[in-house]
C-alpha cells in the first residue's frame, strides 16, 4: 500500500494478529425454580388455589393441609372426608344471551317464533338493545310486525327491557313495570320526561322540563329521582342481578387492645406438606428408576413447599411495614394516609422494589375502614401545612366537602379549593376538577337540586 505525502512515497505494512481476551462476569440467571417462586407471589387466592391443585394432581409427594384442598386428595387412605362440599359443584355463570334463550321457549307459539327470537337473541349489541329489522326480514322473509310480535315478548323476560332500541325505550318500559306500585300519574309524568326531554335530563335543566310541563320544580325533581334509579341499559340491569361483589380478604388487621395483629387468611397462604403415605409406597420398590423418581419428585415438592413458604414470609413483611407506617390511617380513617411509594417500602424490607410490586399484585386486606386492595395504600403525596398530603386522602377531603354541601346551592371547584385552603391543602382548580371526574362526583351544575 503506497501513500503520497508531499511529494514523497511512504510504504506501509499492515500487520493481522490474533488474540484472547478472558473477561470473568456475573450474569443472572433465571433458572425454572426462580421463575416459580417469582410467579407464586404474584398469584392472587383463586389462582394459587389452581396452580397448587395442579402441582397435587402431577405429584403425589405434596399434600395440603386442612380443608383449603379440593377431591384432589380424597382417594388417599390417611384422609377422611365428612360429607360432601356442596362449594364444589357450582353452576356456570350464564350470559345474558343464554339467560333470555332459556326463557324463550316459555312464551313463542311455534317454531318459527322460536327461531326469530332467537335470531334476535343473537343479534343484541354490547349494552342489549336490538335495532337490526332489515336483517331478521331478511333472513326469514315475514313482516315486520311478526318481528315485533316476537320482540315484545323478548323485551317482557327477564331482565325486562332486553332488546328494546335504546335508552329511552328502556327507560320507558321500566316505568311501566312500575304501575301498581307508584301512583300512575308519577309514571305517566315520568313517561313524558323520558320521552321528549331526555337531553335537558342528561343536562340537569329541570327547569326548562317544570316550564314545559306546567309544574312544580320540586316534583320535577322527584320525577328525575325516580328515572335516575333505573338501569340504563338492559346488560348493565342483568350483571347487577348476577354478579357477587364479595370479596375475601388475603389479610385481616385486627386491634387487639393498643396494637394491630395481622392475621393471614389461611387459604391465601396454604401449608404444604410431603405425604409420607405415597412416600413410604414409592420408597419401597427396589428399582433404580422408582429411586430416581421419587427423588425427583421429592426435591420438586420441598422447593414448592420453601417457596410458599418464602411467599407468606414477604407478604408479612410488607404487610407489616404498611400497617407500621400507616397507624395513623387505621387509628383515625382515610383522610389520615400518608403518601407512600413501593420504592419506600421496598427500601425498609430491603427487597427490590417490583418485589414488592408483585407481592401486593391481586392482594386484599381488611382494616377498620373496610376492605381494600394492598396497592390503595402507595399514592402520591401532595404538599401541606403539615407535611406532604397522600392524594387519596385529598380525595377523600373532596367527597366530604362535596357530601356536607347545601344540595341546593352546590360548590363550584373554585369554592371546594378555598375549602381545602382552609386546611392548609394548596391545590389547583384544574387539579379538583380532575380529581372529582376520577371520583365520578358530578360538576356543581349537575349537582344541583330543586327540592
Amino acid at each position: 500500500m503506497k501513500i503520497t505525502v508531499k511529494g514523497a512515497k511512504v510504504k506501509m505494512i499492515t500487520q493481522l494478529s490474533h488474540y484472547l481476551d478472558l473477561k470473568q462476569e456475573q450474569q443472572l440467571v433465571m433458572i425454572p425454580k426462580l421463575q416459580q417462586a417469582i410467579e407464586l407471589l404474584q398469584l392472587s387466592t383463586l389462582e394459587l388455589k389452581d396452580y397448587l391443585q395442579k402441582e397435587i394432581m402431577e405429584n403425589p409427594l405434596l399434600s395440603l393441609e386442612g380443608s383449603y384442598s379440593n377431591q384432589s386428595n380424597s382417594y388417599l387412605p390417611s384422609e377422611q372426608k365428612e360429607g360432601i362440599n356442596y362449594e364444589n359443584f357450582v353452576s356456570e355463570e350464564l350470559t345474558l344471551e343464554e339467560e333470555i334463550i332459556g326463557q324463550l321457549a316459555l312464551v313463542v307459539n311455534d317454531d318459527l317464533e322460536k327461531e326469530i327470537g332467537e335470531y334476535i337473541i343473537a343479534n343484541l349489541d354490547e349494552s342489549g338493545f336490538f335495532n337490526d329489522f332489515q336483517n331478521v326480514i331478511d333472513n326469514f322473509n315475514v313482516s315486520r310486525a311478526k318481528i315485533e310480535g316476537v320482540l315484545d315478548k323478548i323485551q317482557g323476560l327477564e331482565p325486562v327491557g332486553v332488546a328494546t332500541s335504546g335508552v329511552r325505550e328502556f327507560l320507558y318500559i321500566q316505568l311501566e313495570e312500575l304501575k301498581g306500585i307508584i301512583q300512575d300519574r308519577n309514571i305517566i309524568l315520568a313517561q313524558q320526561i323520558v320521552s321528549k326531554y331526555l337531553d335537558e335530563l342528561s343536562a340537569n335543566k329541570l327547569r326548562d322540563i317544570s316550564k314545559s310541563l306546567n309544574l312544580e320544580i320540586n316534583y320535577v325533581q322527584k320525577l328525575v329521582d325516580l328515572i335516575r334509579n333505573l338501569k340504563t341499559t338492559p346488560r348493565e340491569s342483568f350483571v347487577n342481578n348476577c354478579e357477587n361483589d364479595y370479596l375475601e380478604p388475603d389479610i385481616t388487621i385486627k386491634k387487639v387492645s393498643d396494637r394491630f395483629e395481622i392475621i393471614m387468611n389461611k387459604e391465601s397462604f396454604p401449608v404444604l406438606r410431603i405425604n409420607k403415605y405415597y412416600q413410604k409406597l414409592l420408597e419401597k420398590k427396589n428399582d433404580v428408576e422408582y429411586q430416581a423418581y421419587v427423588e425427583k419428585k421429592l426435591n420438586s415438592a420441598l422447593w414448592l413447599i420453601k417457596s410458599i413458604e418464602q411467599r407468606r414470609q414477604t407478604i408479612y413483611s410488607i404487610v407489616k411495614d404498611i400497617i407500621d407506617f400507616q397507624l395513623e390511617f387505621l387509628n383515625h380513617g382515610i383522610k389520615y394516609l400518608r403518601p407512600m411509594t413501593m420504592q419506600e417500602v421496598a427500601d425498609r424490607v430491603e427487597v427490590h422494589e417490583s418485589t414488592v410490586s408483585r407481592a401486593t399484585k391481586n392482594k386484599y386486606i381488611q382494616t377498620p375502614y373496610g376492605l381494600f386492595p394492598l396497592k390503595f395504600f402507595f399514592s402520591k403525596g401532595l404538599q401541606a401545612e403539615g407535611g406532604r398530603v397522600s392524594v387519596v386522602a385529598v380525595k377523600e377531603e373532596i367527597k366530604e366537602i362535596v357530601r356536607g354541601e347545601n344540595k341546593n346551592k352546590p360548590l363550584s371547584d373554585q369554592k371546594i379549593k378555598e375549602r381545602l385552603g382552609e386546611e392548609g391543602i394548596s391545590i389547583s382548580r384544574r387539579t379538583i376538577a380532575k380529581y372529582r371526574a376520577e371520583l365520578k362526583i358530578p360538576s356543581s351544575k349537575m349537582r344541583k337540586r330543586y327540592d
